[in-house]
């Protein structure tokens, strides 16, 4: 028990650091009998609001419906090109939050000014017909780990999917991919547009590659900027992404070390700040304010940090603040912006999200016990996160997927754009080419960059090149790629 809460609970996190996808089963692409009513937009901060109503099941368009939130940014430049409609990945990120976040950067005459910018919420998450697994509750998320043996680890699965059915049970089986992409097109209807242009970050790339794939008449332009493998399953955890957070590791490191104002440096350096912090943790947890860090929770901090390099001087604040001062508020703050934990310690609901779309797209249920030793056995291979990829049960105890992922060949007017940067911990650079050959008609093109997504955030020369392809249908030469004037 931490602070003055309730005794914690143990929520069994899925690919807690990004999820993988699965590659399956073939889906009608068009949603026969149902036709999306034209939105009705209102003032909401400074964008428009509506609501789309979908059918929950659209197998079954004649049946119970659902809602999905959605925002706008108007076009304020000349000649109007159209709809950008965007996703931040996850699977559980918002795209309305997104919209805010990134809205006074695109809507600018020099960048993407002249498309309306749309952000939506996809089924399950956010303001839209969301799921939930579990309650609110103040104490920390624990990640499993090799110290939890297979008994608990599938104890607590249990009783998380429990929580999913009992909150959730009429949307679980409806939450998948193919099902927001179908949603994405009744929305691309409801707005009026022939065609819709795209941005998807992270997840967001294989939410654009399903789409593409069951109405690739229906884009303009698809940038998927963080790239992920189509071939990757869920069901266990990715040693190409494990791999990609050590190399973040080490470029911090390298980074920090040789930066003299870096809090590490009079602590022996980074890789000793490390192995001392994880030692404190395994000896228990350390205070963070009313709340604690545990082993398990150390990692999620340290993950959030290596998403993009601006986040680095918080790591190594937050490593010698452990070390120096026996508390563990900013690796607290840094674990729950990944977890969506609020500041009233309720979730935002990503994490739900995350399992069950994930678990939606996976044809694969391979008994748990084989999952969690081989988790195990892979984590311990690892120089520094094993913890954070050990003791997963996969999708136990969910039923087999009804709608796996649909990612095929699509035949685009103008290829789609794979964007990636060669630093890049949660999407690493192999999965870029993976991607594109599953599409067939795909560039790839890279940066030299650190972190998690390129466009308007950890890449400037690739930002121009996105934005002529956005904007004037521009395609690079694949394998284009370039070097950061930093």
């Amino acid at each position: 028990m931490t602070g003055a809460g309730p005794a914690p609970r143990r929520l069994v996190v899925i690919g807690v650091l990004l999820a993988a996808t699965a590659c399956g089963g073939a889906g009608e692409p068009a949603v026969d009998g149902f036709e999306p009513e034209p939105l009705a937009w209102e003032a909401c901060g400074e964008s428009e609001c509506s609501t789309l109503v979908v059918p929950m099941d659209h197998a079954a368009p004649g049946g119970p419906t659902i809602e999905v939130a959605v925002a706008r940014i108007r076009a304020v430049a000349e000649p109007r090109i159209g709809v950008l409609v965007m996703n931040p990945g996850g699977p559980g990120g918002s795209g309305i939050e997104l919209l805010d976040w990134i809205s006074p950067l695109l809507a600018d005459p020099d960048l993407l000014g002249r498309f309306d910018l749309i952000g939506f919420d996809p089924r399950g998450v956010g303001a839209s017909t969301r799921v939930s697994c579990i309650d609110d509750f103040d104490d920390e998320i624990l990640v499993l780990g090799p110290d939890i043996g297979f008994d608990q680890a599938a104890a607590d699965a249990e009783e998380l999917v429990a929580g999913c059915l009992e909150r959730s049970g009429r949307l679980v089986p409806y939450v998948g991919t193919n099902a927001v992409a179908r949603d994405m097109d009744l929305l691309r209807r409801a707005l009026g547009e022939e065609q819709i242009s795209y941005l998807g970050y992270s997840y967001g790339t294989r939410l654009g590659a399903v789409y593409a794939a069951l109405f690739d008449d229906r884009v303009r332009a698809m940038v998927l900027d963080g790239p992920v493998d189509p071939a990757e399953q869920v069901s266990r955890p990715s040693r190409i992404q494990a791999d990609g957070f050590e190399a973040a590791w080490s470029a911090f490191a390298a980074a920090c070390d040789a930066e003299p104002s870096c809090p590490l440096d009079d602590l022996g350096g980074s890789e000793q700040a490390f192995v001392d912090v994880v030692a404190l943790m395994v000896a228990g947890p350390v205070p963070a304010g009313d709340r604690q860090v545990t082993h398990g929770e150390f990692y999620l901090g340290v993950a959030a940090a290596l998403y993009s390099p601006e986040t680095w001087p918080v790591l190594g604040e937050a490593l010698s603040e452990v070390l120096v001062d026996r508390s563990a508020n900013l690796l607290q703050l840094l674990g729950d912006s990944l977890l969506g934990r609020r500041e009233d310690g309720s979730y935002d609901g990503s994490m739900d999200a995350m399992f069950l779309v994930d678990c939606a797209d996976d044809p694969e249920r391979p008994p748990p016990i084989e999952v969690f030793e081989w988790s195990v056995a892979m984590a311990a291979t690892l120089d520094h996160f094993g913890p954070a990829f050990a003791g997963s049960t996969g999708c136990y105890p969910l039923r087999a997927a009804r709608d796996p992922l649909h990612v095929g060949p699509a035949e685009l007017e103008v290829p789609a754009l794979v964007v990636y940067l060669e630093g890049d911990p949660a999407t690493p650079p192999a999965w870029a080419r993976a991607l594109a050959d599953v599409l067939g008609d795909a560039v790839v093109i890279s940066s030299d960059a650190e972190g998690h997504g390129a466009y308007v955030s950890n890449s400037w020369c690739l930002t121009d090149v996105v934005t002529a392809y956005l904007v004037d249908l521009e395609v690079p030469a694949d394998g284009w790629s370039c070097l950061e004037p930093w």
